[in-house]
């Protein structure tokens, strides 16, 4: 009897079979921004992440934050240029400051502050209007851009994607548009089948479609693609993320359109070509984009140029200033001020962060930050910006790493240039809105983000009491 007591004790231990003793070790508490529930496939906006924050959660010592910091730019793998601000995401509290209001260059962090200023103005649930207008005079059809430019080639996915980062991306699309126009032709006109034109419109989106500030490689390599408020999958001629892109995305939108309409049996005379006049025409079909927050969503977990240059625009337009990079800028610096956010020494040449005369400094990125959590507009903010070691171009880089799981964030890196920006929770719970930037460094990236990410896994790791 006792050898088969404990044998069967040993079998418990081993969790063969039922019992309350186990051998195994004791399950570890879910890191703060990790959620055990599967993606959906069409994303809800909200703020699960911001839900999980502990406003009693033991605070930092700022002397130690502080230190941590400095030492960052004491870093032989970085530099004097390297500044920081770490503040209490909850209530403002600074702990550390390493010339923190000095405006240095953003890099891709600045599609944060693209994104927070577009969502603050235009909300949440904003969305653009791709248009088909009709001159039945000449029996010419326009589409007109809107400031879509991820329209699907064919049927738009609507959010239904396995991945959220992808859900803006094909939301609506041409194919949708082509089913509206052939049943508008047929029940306006009666006579669908007679020869049409297709003419594109962009003329709401002056450009210049490639802003000057962006470095050719960028449009060669495929980093993006030129901004004219019309684009299938952002000018994409392939499959894939960086790959070559259409010289004029609103006419290949256009010839994409016309072979949509021939499949449905709509003849189409000649190729699609640029509108001179639309003052006769009626609106025969439309589509809407993905809602503001899946596009600042995807922006932000991809580093998509092109989106952002556009929702810069789209932002500028909608705020009363042309959609050109000059308007753009004046309309992004007004929302931020209207947020209560310091702009000292803000400067901006595009929304995506390209242009190395932009000037943003750790301040206005963390102040940009909180000022997001108590914005109801921004309430999905942590939600949209990637995990670390899960998400977007935080997946590889923190894979293993102590801010993995613990840290959502927006990375920018030029030539000569590193920086981040996010929030990042403590082992003591505390999150802190954390702003890293460094330019005038020499070639290569590994050397400063490794700086960085020692930083921050201290950060992550501290239980620093203050």
């Amino acid at each position: 009897m006792l050898a088969l007591g404990g044998g069967y004790l040993f079998l418990d231990a081993q969790d063969v079979v039922p019992g309350w003793i186990t051998a195994q070790p004791a399950e570890i508490p879910q890191a703060p921004f990790i959620t055990a529930s599967p993606v959906a496939p069409a994303p809800v906006q909200g703020d699960d992440a911001a839900a999980g924050l502990d406003a009693d959660a033991p605070r930092p010592s700022a002397s130690e934050v502080q230190a941590l910091a400095e030492a960052v730019r004491e870093d032989s793998r970085t530099g004097t240029s390297t500044n920081i601000s770490v503040v209490d995401y909850l209530d403002g509290t600074v702990y550390a400051d390493v010339d923190a209001a000095d405006p240095q260059v953003p890099a891709s962090t600045t599609k944060l502050i693209t994104a927070v200023a577009a969502v603050s103005q235009l909300g949440a649930d904003y969305t653009t209007t791709t248009e088909v207008t009709w001159d039945a005079s000449t029996r010419t059809l326009t589409l007109v851009a809107g400031g879509d430019v991820m329209l699907a080639a064919d049927a738009g996915r609507y959010g239904d994607v396995a991945s959220a980062e992808d859900a803006a991306n094909g939301w609506a699309g041409l194919g949708d548009l082509a089913d509206e126009v052939v049943a508008a032709l047929d029940s306006v006109t009666g006579d669908g089948a007679r020869a049409v034109k297709v003419r594109v419109d962009d003329d709401a989106f002056p450009g210049p479609a490639w802003p000057k500030e962006w470095p050719d490689y960028a449009f060669t390599m495929g980093y993006a693609g030129p901004v004219s408020g019309l684009a299938v999958n952002g000018a994409r001629l392939t499959e894939g993320n960086y790959v070559a892109r259409a010289e004029d995305p609103s006419l290949h939108a256009g010839s994409l359109f016309v072979e949509r309409l021939q499949e449905r049996g709509v003849t189409v005379k000649g190729e699609a070509t640029r509108a001179s006049s639309r003052a006769r025409a009626v609106e025969v079909a439309a589509v809407q984009s993905a809602p503001l927050a899946e596009v600042a969503r995807h922006l932000l977990s991809v580093s998509d140029n092109t989106v952002a240059e556009q929702v810069a625009r789209n932002l500028a337009l909608a705020s009363g200033e042309p959609a050109t990079p000059a308007g753009e800028a004046r309309a992004i610096t007004a929302a931020l001020e209207a947020l209560g956010v310091t702009v000292d020494g803000l400067e901006l040449h595009d929304g995506a962060g390209f242009s190395d005369r932009n000037q943003i400094s750790p301040a206005t990125m963390t102040g940009a930050l909180l000022a997001a959590r108590d914005e109801p507009s921004l309430s999905g903010l942590l939600d949209w910006l990637p995990l670390a070691g899960l998400e977007g171009t935080v997946a590889e880089r923190y894979e293993g790493l102590p801010p993995a799981g613990y840290w959502r964030a927006k990375t920018g890196s030029l030539t000569g240039v590193t920086a981040i920006a996010g929030v990042l929770v403590t082992a003591d719970g505390r999150p802190l809105a954390v702003a890293i930037l460094a330019d005038g460094m020499p070639y290569g990236q590994d050397a400063p983000m490794g700086a960085f990410d020692d930083f921050l896994g201290a950060l992550a790791e501290c239980g620093c009491e203050g």
